[in-house]
């Protein structure tokens, strides 16, 4: 092997190590953030009477599967998620004496539009409430669990005015107190 091949053969196994390493430890090169099945996140912000909780879960953890349905009963679970996914109830509750309406509630990457063979890793969903009596807020149940065995625990980011915590809820105890 002439020099000219060997350094040839050099220079490209550095560039094949400088890729890897690269892919190690750049999170631009992954596809999203947390993807863990069954774990979610959820940021819950209260403002007064607002409040906006922002999910960010698994595809798999609502649905059992986290690609294009393959028969009829996966195509009906996801057509069963869209309509849940409608009213923002069964993802969060709020005391009712709060007497909270909901604003706002999207849903990312729409389900509603997006076709059934659409590979989705995790769903973002905001929802928005306007609270009139702001402070009944003492707690937040999070539903999410009845209608999804699959979700095992939700990792809860609180701000409400100065205070924050961090909080892991878990379908034997779903809810948050303020």
């Amino acid at each position: 092997m002439s020099n000219r091949t060997i350094r040839a053969l050099s220079a490209a196994r550095l560039a094949a190590c400088a890729l890897a390493a690269l892919a190690l430890v750049s999170p631009q090169l992954h596809a999203h953030g947390s993807h863990t099945h069954g774990h979610g996140s959820v940021r819950l912000s209260i403002d007064g009477g607002n409040v906006e909780a922002s999910f960010d879960v698994p595809l798999e953890s609502f649905l059992g599967y986290d690609y294009p349905p393959r028969n009829p009963a996966q195509a009906g679970k996801l057509a069963a998620l869209r309509e849940r996914l409608a009213d923002p109830a069964g993802l969060i509750e709020a005391p009712a004496e709060a007497r909270c309406s909901v604003v706002d509630n999207r849903v990312t990457p729409d389900l509603a539009s997006a076709p059934d063979d659409a590979d989705i890793s995790n769903l973002i969903v905001v929802v928005r409430l306007r609270c009139e009596q702001p402070e009944a807020l003492k707690a937040f149940t999070f539903s999410a669990f009845r209608d999804h065995p699959g979700l095992k625990q939700l990792r809860v980011q609180l701000q409400d005015g100065s205070k924050r915590k961090t909080v892991t809820v878990r379908p034997r105890f779903p809810a948050i107190t303020l």
